[in-house]
């Protein structure tokens, strides 16, 4: 099974997971809850 790291969105503050690749490739993360995209240094927590 794959692993997954969580992520807090800036905007609405809910977490969702995301693939840990995407942490220092420059990809913006999306929030399916509030259709936010966001930079890595944006979010307010990412738990590994």
């Amino acid at each position: 099974m794959g692993q997954t790291i969580e992520i807090t969105c800036p905007k609405c503050q809910k977490t969702f997971v995301a693939n840990p690749h995407m942490i220092g490739s420059g990809m913006n993360f999306h929030c399916p809850f509030c259709d936010t995209y966001f930079a890595e240094k944006e979010s307010p927590k990412i738990r590994k």
